[in-house]
């Protein structure tokens, strides 16, 4: 994550004055093309009578042995609805990780881009290795619940537990999925996303990476720049500023007291907030005082940890819920019965370290080492002092793989430039990542100056930005690149029931 330039020089070179249009796309960046020759075998999806297409492609199971063992990669397609005017294929690299583009693409009908661009592409999405309709990596339920349940260690023994957790659901996985479990790393991912490119038929793609899935593109403007239209990364990871587990804690936990400083903010200046001209700050710093010594309680449900209350404060992430978090706060203050579970964070596809461990070398060497991070995260981060996902810092511990795809600035200096969209309220993929990751690739950054993760094609609770939508169209359609310093209002308005 160093806030490096160099591919900037390199990105710069390949635009004209003005707007950004790239010199060889000028006057041909909208030219149709039909439809090309496909080897991939589309039929309705099973169960469903949508516009929604789905097939399988063959891939190897380890890239290097291509002629070895082979595993199978679940796609689903909405077809342009302008045939006659079809720019190519639209390739959609789905988030988590662990989450499925199909499953996504089928539940929202294959609306997953806005009408603009539906109308000039094939939009594909695919499920990655190991996930829903591909080749499914396995493990048992229990083990990762029990796996899950120890990552909040209090003495070295708590935390050799979960080492021997996190070692016993390893090596469970790896048996009952067998050598697919040890082959789910970016690389591999990206080369199937070439093979996919392959069986389509398509000299060039475009692609839009959403959340872990931008680790795909930036690997994939490194390996196959020749086969790159356009790239757009929504929420961007950052493969090269995240070196240590403490990077990746305190980013989560920076994120989160950024979002609950304004939150306090606008509570305190806000006379329908139920904590108005009570200090908001200062009254959950008594809660969490609370809640660290055990004496914190919910009459409904009983003691209240630190942990818990972490997962209600999570929910400063997430204006709409503002209103509701004020109340939730206010009630645990003045010993009032909750009358519904409090927010807490998006549920986790689990066990992410599958994917994660495979591309991050995250190593906590033991409990001293785990409580000196987390002592230094309460002084960096005086408010919440805890962000819920510090926790998957410990993914990594006890796990039996490899690293195969360890942190590395991506060289992306042969590729033609890319877009990225951050939030500057992001609480997943933190603003800093995307800054970092627009810097390392050359990439144009454009800010949403809003909440949520991801933008594109439209926000999780105010809708579609206007602003965003016609930077990213305009660059996938015609590739005009945004002026560099593209900013977008929040659309959100704060507060909720």
């Amino acid at each position: 994550m160093t806030l490096t330039k160099t591919g900037a020089a390199v990105a710069t070179a390949l635009l004209v004055a003005g707007f950004g249009v790239p010199a060889h796309a000028a006057d041909s960046a909208t030219t149709a093309t039909a439809a090309p020759a496909s080897t991939i075998a589309w039929a309705p999806c099973p169960g469903t009578t949508g516009p929604v297409q789905c097939a399988t492609i063959e891939v190897p199971l380890d890239w290097s042995a291509p002629d070895g063992p082979k595993i199978h990669i679940g796609l689903a397609r909405h077809q342009a609805t302008d045939p006659d005017r079809r720019i190519g294929s639209l390739v959609l690299d789905p988030g988590g990780p662990g989450l499925s583009g199909v499953a996504d693409m089928i539940q929202r009908g294959g609306q997953v881009v806005t009408p603009e661009v539906q109308e000039r592409f094939d939009v594909i999405t695919y499920d990655p290795r190991g996930v829903n309709t591909s080749s499914q990596i396995t493990c048992d339920p229990d083990l990762v619940g029990q796996a899950e349940a120890l990552k909040d260690p209090r003495s070295q023994a708590d935390f050799d537990r979960l080492v021997a957790a996190k070692k016993t659901l390893s090596e469970d996985c790896r048996n009952r999925t067998g050598p697919l479990y040890d082959h789910a790393d970016t690389i591999s991912t990206v080369r199937d996303i070439d093979a996919l490119r392959t069986a389509l038929g398509e000299d060039k793609i475009t692609q839009i990476g959403d959340s872990y899935g931008t680790l795909a593109i930036q690997l994939y403007a490194q390996m196959y720049p020749d086969h790159v239209r356009a790239l757009v990364g929504d929420g961007n990871m950052d493969h090269d500023y995240v070196r240590t587990a403490w990077d990746w804690m305190s980013a989560g936990t920076g994120a989160l007291e950024q979002n609950f400083v304004q939150f306090a903010s606008w509570c305190d200046t806000t006379p329908s907030c139920a904590l108005y001209g009570q200090g908001t700050k200062k009254v959950y710093g008594g809660l969490r005082d609370q809640a660290r010594s055990g004496t914190l309680t919910n009459p409904s449900t009983g003691p209240v940890n630190f942990a818990a209350l972490s997962g209600i404060v999570f929910g400063a992430n997430f204006p709409e819920g503002w209103n509701g978090l004020a109340a939730t706060l206010k009630a645990l203050r003045d010993g009032s019965p909750l009358s519904a579970p409090p927010p807490g964070p998006p549920a986790s596809q689990l066990p992410q370290e599958v994917w994660l461990c495979q591309d991050y070398n995250l190593q906590v060497a033991d409990y001293a080492q785990w409580q000196a991070m987390s002592a230094m995260l309460a002084v960096k981060y005086p408010n919440v002092q805890w962000g819920l996902y510090a926790y998957s810092a410990l993914d990594c511990v006890g796990y039996t793989g490899r690293t195969t795809y360890p942190q590395a600035r991506p060289d992306t200096s042969k590729a033609p430039p890319m877009v990225m969209l951050g939030n500057v309220h992001d609480y997943a993929t933190v603003y800093a990542w995307s800054k970092a990751a627009a810097a390392d690739t050359g990439a144009t950054l454009v800010t949403y100056e809003g909440y949520g993760h991801t933008v594109y094609p439209s926000t999780a609770a105010a809708g579609p930005s206007t602003c965003i939508n016609d930077a990213v169209d305009d660059y996938l359609i015609n590739l005009k690149v945004p002026a560099q310093g593209t900013s977008c209002p929040d659309i959100q308005t704060p507060g909720g029931p």
